[in-house]
């Protein structure tokens, strides 16, 4: 739900607004045995989203630190050497002088 925040922030100053009318409130009619714990609930809910937000924000950037590891690795040209002998196909981009102009783009 796009306005999340928003609702829930509404639903508690409804409830918080009932709660100080008390018996002059117009919204007494509303069974707030279910709707008071219905926002609470809610409420712990959309927290532990946040949460878990944030934590699979931090989860993405270790795994990107260790896909920059593993990306500078690969491309080490002794291992580009070794994967092209076990049959994958690697791309050698490195310039080459001019005596070696062949292998500039030369999948190994």
């Amino acid at each position: 739900m796009r306005n999340a925040k928003s609702l829930l922030n509404l639903a508690k100053q409804v409830r918080d607004k009932h709660m100080t009318d008390g018996d002059a409130s117009p919204l007494k009619v509303l069974n707030w045995t279910v709707v008071g714990p219905l926002i609470d609930q809610a409420l712990v809910i959309d927290e532990k989203a946040d949460q878990l937000k944030r934590e699979k924000l931090k989860m993405f950037q270790q795994r990107d630190q260790q896909l920059q590891q593993l990306t500078n690795v690969l491309r080490d040209s002794k291992q580009m050497k070794v994967l092209g002998e076990w049959g994958f196909d690697v791309l050698d981009n490195r310039v080459a002088s001019p005596d070696n102009a062949e292998t500039a783009q030369v999948k190994v």
